[in-house]
């Protein structure tokens, strides 16, 4: 829970500056509340407080807050109850269950998507330069690559539709196509088996360590600092290994250090 604050409040107040005139009296009100009753009140009032910051963010930013905005809403939700059922095994309960559901649907958006599975998304996104880009980085001529197609598919956008133009975009390294589509299906079926292992072993350590690679693999694909730092943080409440438990902790610092830096995709 000390993570998930961590997190929640870094975040929170990078999103601060967006509707402040809502937000201030929401802080203000909920500081005097917990000021007045912080040693008689029951209730989780700074828990409270972010869970309203969260929703202001929803209401007026529904189009483009990320996936780890609506799982941070429901794991404070879940904190919430927790502070008032008291019960342990309903907060891991809780958890255990918002984790299946994202992981089982994002392989269901990934299978109801035919350019993803056919490995399109990620030919694209590599040859532009949008993911594993510290990986391209290395390559010879990587950079140039990325750069004359980032150019190419600008000026594409900037022409006139009606004229039927188009670009043939050039591959970083060799074999891309084939590469792209065993990835596209080997990290489907990797969530596949994560979102199964949680539901049916959320304990088991075989579970945690795939769940761990996954975790891994996004961060090597795409710096989603904020949603990688929440999935691990649910890591951290279902894992009993104690190894891995360092390894979700590690991760989440990692990506605090990196969300308050912005760095990534907080």
């Amino acid at each position: 829970m000390q993570l998930l604050l961590l997190m929640l409040s870094v975040y929170t107040f990078i999103l601060a500056e967006n509707e402040r005139i809502w937000k201030m009296p929401v802080l203000f009100i909920g500081l005097l509340i917990w000021l007045f009753t912080r040693k008689k009140s029951k209730h989780p009032i700074h828990w409270i407080v972010f869970f309203m910051l969260l929703l202001i963010d929803l209401y007026y930013s529904y189009f483009w807050v990320a996936n780890h905005h609506f799982m941070l809403i429901f794991m404070v939700l879940v904190v919430i109850f927790y502070s008032y059922h008291k019960r342990s095994d309903v907060l891991l309960k809780n958890i255990q269950l918002l984790l299946f559901i994202v992981v089982i649907a994002s392989v269901i958006q990934k299978l109801m998507s035919s350019q993803f599975m056919s490995g399109e998304f990620y030919y694209y996104m590599i040859n532009r330069g949008s993911l594993f880009r510290n990986f391209i980085d290395v390559l010879p001529d990587g950079l140039e690559v990325v750069k004359s197609n980032s150019e190419s598919i600008s000026a594409l956008y900037e022409s006139n539709p009606n004229n039927g133009e188009n670009i043939v975009v050039k591959d970083v390294f060799s074999n891309l196509g084939k590469i792209s589509y065993i990835f596209a299906w080997g990290i489907m079926v990797l969530e596949f088996i994560v979102a199964i292992g949680v539901i049916w072993k959320p304990r088991s350590t075989w579970t945690h360590l795939l769940f761990s690679i996954m975790i891994l693999s996004i961060l090597c694909a795409r710096l989603e600092t904020g949603f990688a730092a929440l999935l691990a943080i649910c890591g951290v409440f279902l894992c009993r290994n104690i190894n891995l438990r360092l390894l979700y902790i590690i991760i989440v610092l990692g990506c605090f250090s990196l969300v308050v830096t912005k760095i990534g995709y907080h």
